[in-house]
């Protein structure tokens, strides 16, 4: 068994400074680090298409049919309100073997 945790715990220090000493990218070499770099020939943000990928598999409410400006809301059916009541679960403690012992 010590044998066993002194691997595991070879292999975790192996893994985790590892990682830790990783090569960590130097943003001085980039080109917009230079001094002569000129920002004013960026693309504007809002010029750049929008290429974003989804990550998610959420659906696109924008390409429904209510998201069109001729849809009228007032035409939805209306849904019944249900009201459910729920019987109560309490218990009578007062009923029970252990509440008539104690008036005995």
């Amino acid at each position: 068994m010590k044998m066993l945790t002194s691997v595991a715990l070879s292999v975790v220090i192996t893994l985790v400074s590892t990682s830790a000493m990783a090569e960590r990218p130097d943003f001085s070499k980039t080109a917009a680090a230079r001094a002569d770099y000129d920002f004013s020939k960026n693309v504007p943000a809002a010029d750049q298409p929008n290429n974003i990928q989804r990550i998610s598999s959420r659906h696109d409410f924008s390409k429904t049919l209510a998201a069109t400006r001729a849809y009228d809301f007032s035409k939805n059916v209306k849904s019944e309100m249900h009201q459910q009541r729920h019987p109560t679960t309490q218990h009578d403690f007062s009923k029970t073997d252990a509440a008539k012992e104690s008036f005995m």
